[in-house]
């Protein structure tokens, strides 16, 4: 056994042995530049302890704003290394795990409910009274963080200087359901988050997806799905009417439809108005949760007081959920320009010290809204969202004369006047079919350039001609399906891309509809023998310049997936219906002058598009 001694001699000496220099001078800078307080236990109003790491600068000498991440992910050592842009600037960064996570006490059972909101409101005050603290307290952080930074701020803390959320999810309203329908993702972040632990090798492995499609293989009721992933039934639970103790997934979907419990920690309005704080928020083209982002934004446009609705700060890339956070040079396959990949953490840094009255407004933020123009490549401004589109749109007809489209070589038109007497297209959707299963090797690889949707069987692919010139779009495309069924329910799904030229394409944006959702997620309505009804497709935010000679592709088909809960169109209880009484669904898609359906393009603003004549095909 070596003595303490021995080492504490051979430690002292081995610089010089080494031919180091002599000791480092008075003054000269030594050390990473920040300390780090370790597994900090802060007390919640209710007894319950939250982990915290506090990440401060090095010597700090005197009080210190801060920056709070709430989050349900890891924080050891702080995740990507986030931390480091703050604190550089002399933020003290706490990342606080929330209740069932790493050392902090409590259960899961309330993580996307309004206790994330009143823990949020005690680690902000708790924060505001530390020594080193000068009272300021922002919040930082995307996707389930960006939700626990509007939950917080509607418990109003007293001492929350700001919020900055990029991506946040909505509960209720984009995540655990698409438009209605109960995404299987939900199971994957469950193994994500199981235990205490962050589990990356399960979200990084092959072993969720081939799970999936198993499940999906075995036309299994999607209430089984969280079982056959292996998701521990206690792990992550919540308590129904009855007192039952159901996982997190199980619950969600006992309520798919329902208003109430589906958006019941939603900010309220009340809570809105009295919100005095700035905000800064981030989505991107390709975010799945862009739907929520923008809902919060809009719901506190709609109610905040004219003073603070001034204070809310949008900014909208060509990005993903993932690469709004971290933008990226490459997106799903897609080059992004470089002025478009920006240091997000500079941007909220330079916003926390614009907001402090320590340095300048960010360049990037002139006006309430920024947004890039794809395809021109350049940032925008606008004074709303809704400002950024003229109000007009490039508005296409669906088209074809026989009918129904037979394949993408013999595909439908889409047209700039309606058309005349046409019989509709048939969709056949039939979901005890399992199309999924051959390509599920190209699927494993689908990208924003991936074309093969429009290949697939009973795919009804539609083309318009090239374009003349130039058109630049902004906002929300929406497809107007005009249809009817033999079969109470359905699901459809639809994609719009640009083809260029050299037969090339980019994915514009892709959605989803149920027919009993059709007018709204939160009303049930199932289709009545011969009902003619309008189903509504409204497609995420894009800026984009799209280059004359380019065609638009759309192409419609049924959503039969594994990564969604399977309809089988009987107009049974979601999740629950017995595969055994699955109905085909025969769908008829019209496309005539009296029923037209359509794709509406939204134009952008007349000062963000070049001067060139009105589009339009002679």
């Amino acid at each position: 056994m070596i003595r303490a001694s021995v080492v504490a001699l051979a430690l002292t000496l081995a610089p010089l042995a080494l031919g180091a220099a002599a000791p480092t001078p008075a003054g000269a800078y030594v050390g990473p530049g920040y300390n780090i307080e370790m597994s900090r236990m802060i007390p919640m109003r209710d007894g319950v302890k939250l982990e915290a790491w506090i990440f401060k600068p090095a010597h700090l000498r005197s009080r210190a704003p801060a920056i709070l991440e709430l989050t349900q992910y890891a924080i050891d050592g702080g995740r990507n290394q986030d931390f480091k842009a703050f604190v550089k600037r002399g933020y003290v960064f706490v990342q606080v795990e929330v209740r069932g996570r790493g050392r902090s006490g409590g259960v899961k059972s309330d993580d996307l409910g309004l206790q994330v909101g009143r823990d949020g409101y005690d680690a902000v005050e708790w924060i505001a009274h530390q020594a080193w603290s000068d009272g300021h307290v922002f919040m930082y952080g995307g996707s389930f963080v960006g939700m626990t930074q509007w939950h917080t701020a509607a418990q109003l803390p007293p001492n929350l200087s700001g919020i900055a959320p990029y991506v946040p999810i909505y509960p209720g309203w984009d995540v655990p359901n698409t438009n209605g329908i109960p995404q299987a993702w939900s199971a994957v972040i469950m193994g994500y988050v199981s235990g205490r632990m962050l589990n990356d090798d399960f979200i990084r492995s092959d072993y969720w997806r081939e799970k999936m499609l198993e499940h999906y293989s075995r036309q299994e009721p999607f209430s089984t799905l969280d079982n056959d992933i292996g998701i521990a039934q206690d792990d992550w639970w919540m308590k129904d009417s009855r007192g039952r103790k159901l996982s997190f997934m199980k619950m969600w979907l006992d309520h798919v439809g329902d208003r109430t419990f589906n958006l019941a920690a939603q900010p309220t309005r009340a809570q809105i108005a009295k919100m005095n704080f700035p905000v800064l928020t981030a989505t991107g083209f390709f975010d799945d949760d862009q739907p929520g982002a923008l809902h919060y934004y809009r719901r506190f446009l709609a109610y905040a007081s004219p003073e603070e609705a001034a204070r809310i700060l949008l900014v909208v890339g060509p990005w993903g959920h993932l690469g709004t956070q971290h933008p990226e040079k490459v997106i799903e396959g897609l080059a992004i320009p470089d002025s478009a990949v920006l240091d997000m953490n500079e941007l909220h840094a330079e916003w926390y010290d614009w907001v402090l009255g320590r340095g300048p407004r960010p360049a990037l933020l002139r006006d309430r809204v920024t947004y890039y123009m794809m395809g021109a490549n350049q940032w925008r401004y606008a004074h709303s969202l809704a400002s950024a589109s003229s109000g007009r749109s490039l508005t296409l007809y669906l088209e074809d004369a026989a009918g129904t489209p037979k394949d993408i070589f013999h595909s439908g038109s889409l047209r700039p006047s309606k058309p005349g007497a046409e019989p509709p297209a048939m969709i056949v959707d039939d979901p005890r079919t399992l199309p999924e299963l051959a390509v599920a090797r190209y699927a494993a690889d689908e990208n924003l350039h991936s074309q093969f949707r429009a290949y697939e069987k009973g795919a009804l692919v539609f083309h318009s001609a090239p374009l003349p010139q130039a058109v630049e779009v902004a906002g929300q495309m929406r497809l107007n399906l005009i249809v009817q069924s033999d079969a109470p329910d359905f699901d459809l799904w639809a994609q719009v891309q640009m083809v260029r030229p050299d037969g090339t394409a980019v994915t514009l944006g892709e959605d989803i509809r149920r027919a009993r959702f059709r007018n709204g997620f939160f009303k049930q309505e199932l289709l009545k023998p011969d009902q003619v009804v309008t189903v509504p497709f409204r497609f995420k935010w894009l800026a984009w310049r799209i280059p004359a000679g380019t065609r638009i592709r759309l192409v419609v088909m049924p959503l039969n997936s594994p990564y969604y809960q399977k309809n089988y169109n009987t107009g049974g209880r979601i999740g629950y219906e017995n595969p055994k009484n699955a109905r085909v669904a025969h769908i008829k898609l019209f496309h005539d002058g009296r029923r037209a359906s359509a794709l509406l393009m939204p134009l952008a603003a007349a000062s963000s598009q070049p001067p060139t004549a009105q589009v339009g095909w002679k």
